[in-house]
């Protein structure tokens, strides 16, 4: 039955990618990009969304695939909601390098939706309330003008 729920799960996330919902770019190279993962109860199953070039779509993404991870019978176990990572050369960020992982308590696969949207709601309601999408583009923004100009030769010129 493990196997059907996880055959299941991989069909319809390639479903999910096919039609766009779960649909991510390619990996960027030297830019912040978001990730957001969920782990299963009694499975070693579990699902990554992103790169996604902001937290709002990385969040919807999410939320799609857990909704259908759920419709498949799963029971979310945990969350780590959508959180920016720099991406350099190419490769895969650390996907460990999540702030915090976020349990979700439930006693079946219906109410361990309900929780953990409610609990992604919250994450998402802190990063506007914080405004930390601003935050981020400035952090973003002054990495990007190290890498274009590591020895901060117009900010010399224009102090002159």
């Amino acid at each position: 039955m493990k196997t059907f729920h996880s055959l299941s799960l991989s069909i319809g996330l390639l479903v999910l990618s096919a039609t766009g919902l779960a649909r991510a770019a390619e990996v960027p190279q030297g830019l912040f990009v978001y990730y957001g993962t969920a782990e299963f109860v009694n499975t070693n199953a579990g699902l990554t969304v992103g790169p996604y070039y902001n937290a709002f779509d990385c969040e919807q993404a999410l939320d799609a695939a857990i909704d259908n991870a759920v419709s498949q019978g799963y029971q979310i176990e945990s969350v780590k909601p959508c959180a920016g990572r720099w991406s350099f050369k190419g490769s895969l960020p650390e996907l460990e390098a999540a702030p915090y992982t976020v349990a979700v308590l439930a006693g079946s696969p219906d109410e361990s939706l309900g929780v953990a949207h409610a609990l992604l709601d919250e994450v998402a309601l802190a990063r506007k309330t914080y405004r930390i999408d601003e935050y981020e583009a400035v952090l973003q923004a002054i990495a990007q003008s190290a890498i274009t100009d590591p020895l901060r030769k117009k900010d010399r010129r224009d102090n002159k």
